[in-house]
């Protein structure tokens, strides 16, 4: 009599739950305890990167309210004022207002009073004080001339300076190469930025790359008998790059926190000053700020385990 073989139904979806758990689990629970296991070795890579992650953020903020200051001073540059004197004429006004306005390099003219100087003088840092030191008012009216290029202002300085309605003492805003100063301070400050940057980003690397080869050794035995038995590569190599990436992903979370903590401090202790200092710099723009510190610190710590896989699994 033959005998019956009988094969057990084995759903295919519990059977993809079960490959999904079992593999979370090596990858990430056995990364985790890896990770709190070798900590004393860890701790180094995770203070470096924290302190450059936090300093990545503040200067990735400080660089962008320069870029909106920049921006605003390239904006303003293009803006002389034409000072008028106090007991100008109507009719002198008008024919130096007609005179700009026929000027081909001209955009616009607008004319600001006295009442609206002091208005605007009011709203920026340092001048509400000067403001308030005088009896009358100090800020005289002007013509406002937008220009199409910033190299057309010093050639409106010139023709507008022996005109009846201009302020003899002081005719316009003019200043030669101010502009050009602020540019080159500026970029100064963004290189010297990128190359502290970079050399604690080199530290840090280093620092992260150098925990992840001690693990390596550490449990090269038990990597040598895996590899001898066949197992794939991301089986060998995932749990360290999780382990990087919970480093990074833990000096990114606190330097992010930080990072907005700072932002958020200043934005609010700033309140109506802050925005003249950091133009940009809000609190949207601040959380955004945190979050992109903290997937950075994923990426470094990620990468960070790359290179040193690729450098030292093998030998």
């Amino acid at each position: 009599m033959g005998g019956v073989v009988l094969k057990g139904r084995f759903p295919r979806r519990r059977l993809l739950a079960t490959v999904a758990k079992n593999t979370s689990r090596y990858l990430f629970k056995g990364a985790f305890r890896n990770w709190i296991r070798n900590l004393g070795s860890t701790a180094p890579a995770l203070g470096s990167m924290t302190l450059l992650l936090i300093l990545t953020g503040l200067v990735g903020l400080t660089g962008f309210a320069l870029r909106n200051l920049a921006n605003a001073e390239a904006r303003d540059a293009s803006v002389i004022h034409v000072y008028l004197r106090d007991d100008a004429s109507d009719a002198d006004v008008a024919l130096l207002r007609s005179k700009l306005e026929a000027d081909r390099r001209v955009v616009t003219v607008t004319y600001t009073s006295k009442t609206q100087a002091l208005e605007r003088a009011q709203r920026r840092p340092g001048l509400p004080d000067l403001a308030s030191a005088s009896d009358s008012n100090p800020f005289p009216a002007s013509l406002d001339v937008q220009v199409k290029r910033v190299e057309d202002v010093g050639g409106i300085d010139s023709a507008v300076r022996n005109y009846a309605a201009v302020d003899p003492a002081y005719p316009t805003s003019y200043d030669r190469g101010a502009y050009q100063r602020i540019q080159q301070v500026l970029t100064w400050v963004a290189v010297a930025g990128v190359a502290f940057l970079l050399l604690l980003g080199f530290v840090a690397v280093t620092v992260t790359a150098n925990s992840i080869r001690a693990a390596i050794h550490s449990r090269r035995d038990e990597l040598t008998i895996m590899q001898l038995v066949g197992a794939p590569r991301w089986m060998v190599r995932g749990p360290f790059v999780v382990e990087g990436a919970l480093t990074g992903g833990i000096a990114g979370a606190f330097a992010g926190l930080v990072t907005l903590a700072l932002a958020l401090a200043g934005i609010e202790a700033g309140a109506g000053s802050f925005s003249q200092f950091a133009p940009g710099v809000t609190v949207p723009v601040a959380f955004l700020a945190g979050g992109l510190v903290f997937l950075a610190g994923l990426g470094l710590g990620s990468g960070s385990s790359l290179f040193s896989l690729r450098r030292h699994l093998e030998t």
